[in-house]
């Protein structure tokens, strides 16, 4: 195990941002973080990157507890390594920017050339090699800056948004070269990220963070209030696109709810679970086989709204579903778990 991280909090002031119970990081595999912005994505990686130190609780590396002295961190820094979401690069040449931490890491001159030439090929930006950074796109620094990471060859590398502020181009290289650090050195990722479809994809676990706690797989289709009262004990939330999803019973107006019985209801076969049964309509935008199982991720877009279900393949096979067709879904408005 890499990482094992145990009754930890991180707080600001009187603020707490973090309380994660238990985290085991193992090597080699690939973790996905997803969660709303201000859910503590970005602390939590800069605590994996061993830039900040939590509050209370214990961070443990290689089943060593981690000493927050300088000397101690600086160690342990060159094998974990971070690109932020916006990452800074010095004002001079990609290939001084590229070279600053190997030079620190002892690499021979020679080594350094190799590995700068090869990193910023594995980024699609070997023709800027002596560009000046501070002239390069938002897309070009990103790239510059994850391979400044991967020519290091980290234990474990660390991406915050890494697609978020980038084109479609820059964004498939992020992509390939980042998991090209898994196929070469077995490296560990753990990726924070809103595009849910690229981690279905990659990841050997997802992780939903809300509210500084981690909990679920990442696949929980995760509604956020305002709900507005209907009748009774039954609440509705308008969706972009006209339609409204009906719940019972909100703890309060801005509640946030975890719809726990998607169903699609097309087939021949389908029967309503009860007289409160909602239907949805919607398209299926995307069929992901699920890593940890024989099963399939389907994601069906209400409008904008993204729901995932998981659906066995004679499922699929049976109702002959496919992306681009429109569905009607199911769901019952009282399987709900409100945090």
């Amino acid at each position: 195990m890499l990482f094992e991280i145990a009754r930890l909090t991180k707080r600001y002031r009187d603020r707490t941002v973090l309380d994660v119970q238990r985290l085991d990081i193992e090597k080699g595999a690939i973790y996905g973080l997803q969660g709303p912005n201000g859910a503590g994505k970005t602390t939590l990686l800069n605590i994996l990157a061993l830039l900040e130190s939590p509050t209370t609780g214990t961070v443990s590396y290689k089943s060593q507890p981690v000493q927050y002295s300088e000397p101690y961190l600086q160690r342990l820094r060159k094998e974990v390594v971070l690109v932020d979401q916006l990452p800074l690069l010095f004002s001079t040449s990609v290939f001084k920017n590229m070279e600053f931490g190997l030079k620190i890491r002892g690499i021979a001159n020679e080594e350094r050339k190799r590995r700068i030439f090869k990193g910023l090929e594995m980024v699609g930006m070997q023709d800027f090699v002596d560009a000046p950074a501070h002239q390069l796109s938002g897309g070009e620094t990103q790239r510059v800056a994850l391979a400044a990471r991967l020519v290091l060859k980290p234990e474990i590398l660390l991406l915050d948004e890494p697609t978020a502020n980038v084109d479609v181009a820059s964004a498939q290289q992020i992509r390939e070269a980042a998991l090209m650090a898994r196929r070469k050195w077995n490296a560990t990722l753990v990726i924070a990220s809103h595009d849910r479809d690229w981690l279905y994809d990659v990841c050997d676990q997802v992780m939903h963070l809300f509210k500084g706690r981690l909990f679920g797989t990442g696949k929980e289709n995760i509604l956020f209030g305002p709900w507005r009262l209907l009748s009774g004990d039954l609440w509705e939330k308008q969706l972009p696109d006209g339609q409204c999803i009906r719940l019972y019973d909100p703890p309060e107006s801005n509640a946030v709810a975890i719809l726990e019985s998607l169903t699609i209801a097309n087939g021949v076969d389908f029967s309503p679970a009860g007289t409160d049964t909602q239907l949805l309509e919607g398209i299926i935008s995307r069929l992901t086989l699920d890593k940890n199982s024989a099963d399939t991720l389907a994601t069906i877009l209400i409008g904008t709204l993204p729901l995932t279900l998981k659906m066995s393949r004679h499922k699929i096979q049976k109702e002959n579903l496919y992306p681009g067709q429109k569905v009607t879904l199911s769901y019952n408005p009282h399987s709900v778990k409100w945090l």
